[in-house]
């Protein structure tokens, strides 16, 4: 059998209504209550448990305006909103188990009379320590590959550039060979018969290369 709510007594007319003394006896007994319609879509409840802070109730108008008038069903739903917080030491539990940390959000009762509760989790602090270090290793280890290629590549860039001035080099170098075989060919003379000034062996060639 339900334990009837110890709700407020009915008051008179020129004291405040039995919805909002009802009201004010839901908010002393579990905190934030807001009286709204929530549908049951998940947008709607999702919007809901955005705005919740883990132990928040939100009830239909009409299903309030039952609760206050009728303590059978103040009984029974208050039992229903006891219950998720109830279960949040045990879920919270179960959940570190899988290393996930469980947050509940809070209690919805729609204007059909179903309720919703609403909770989250997301990882442990320890999880989430270990995946941001297994992160930042594999950070590191990317940053040093990317060194180590950068590295190699500037190398690899000095080897070619390197090769290339040598080729380069000996271009020019044949190049100027074969000009001085052209002025050979074009600017060749004969050495004198007699030539008091200068002694050249017999045969010899005389070239000019302007540099």
């Amino acid at each position: 059998m339900l334990e009837i709510s110890s709700r407020p007594e009915v008051t008179n007319e020129g004291e405040t209504s039995n919805v909002d003394a009802y009201k004010k006896h839901l908010e002393n007994k579990y905190g934030q209550v807001t009286i709204q319609s929530v549908g049951k879509d998940q947008a709607s409840l999702q919007k809901a448990g955005g705005r919740m802070n883990g132990n928040s109730v939100v009830i239909a108008p009409n299903i309030l305006e039952d609760m206050a008038n009728d303590p059978e069903k103040a009984a029974y739903y208050e039992q229903k909103i006891d219950n998720f917080f109830n279960a949040t030491p045990r879920l919270k539990a179960q959940f570190a188990t899988q290393g996930l940390n469980y947050e509940p959000c809070g209690v919805v009762i729609h204007e059909d009379g179903s309720v919703t509760y609403i909770g989250g989790c997301g990882d442990s602090p320890e999880r989430v320590a270990e995946v941001n270090r297994i992160n930042a290793e594999k950070a590191k280890k990317k940053a040093e590959q990317s060194r180590q290629y950068q590295e190699q590549a500037a190398a690899a860039a000095a080897q070619r550039r390197a090769m290339w001035e040598r080729t380069a080099g000996a271009e020019v170098l044949e190049k100027s060979f074969s000009n001085i075989g052209d002025l050979l060919k074009t600017r060749m003379v004969s050495a004198p018969a007699i030539t008091p000034e200068i002694s050249l062996p017999a045969g010899a060639n005389m070239f000019f290369l302007n540099m």
